[in-house]
């Protein structure tokens, strides 16, 4: 498998990986923007996760504010939640292509 023995492509699958499941779970939230009771959740930092060796698990978003029906998404935090996602899932991309980029002009292929 590539990757198995290289850090930095275990970096970049990592951080993917981090990147969908925190876009999954600000699209769980949206669906629920309007459910009563409802607790937006969130995911911890690639960072804490990475070196902490922790799974991918969502948490109750303690800072978020909680309406009158007891929901506590907010669309605005949402929407720049899922875009911190997107630009972290194409950080990874990127990195993972000029990666192999690297290896295939090290193999003398184009």
């Amino acid at each position: 498998m590539i990757g198995s023995n290289n850090g930095i492509l275990d970096l970049a699958k990592a951080m993917a990986e981090h990147a969908a499941f925190r876009q999954a779970t600000v699209t769980e939230n949206l669906a629920q923007a309007n459910t009563p009771g409802y607790r937006a959740k969130e995911v911890a930092e690639f960072s804490e996760i990475f070196d902490g060796g922790d799974v991918l698990t969502t948490r109750v978003d303690q800072d978020a504010a909680i309406k009158p029906n007891g929901n506590s998404v907010s669309l605005e935090a949402q929407i720049v939640e899922l875009a911190e996602a997107r630009g972290q899932h194409d950080m990874a991309l990127g990195l993972w292509e000029r990666v192999l980029s690297m290896y295939t002009e090290a193999l003398g292929r184009r």
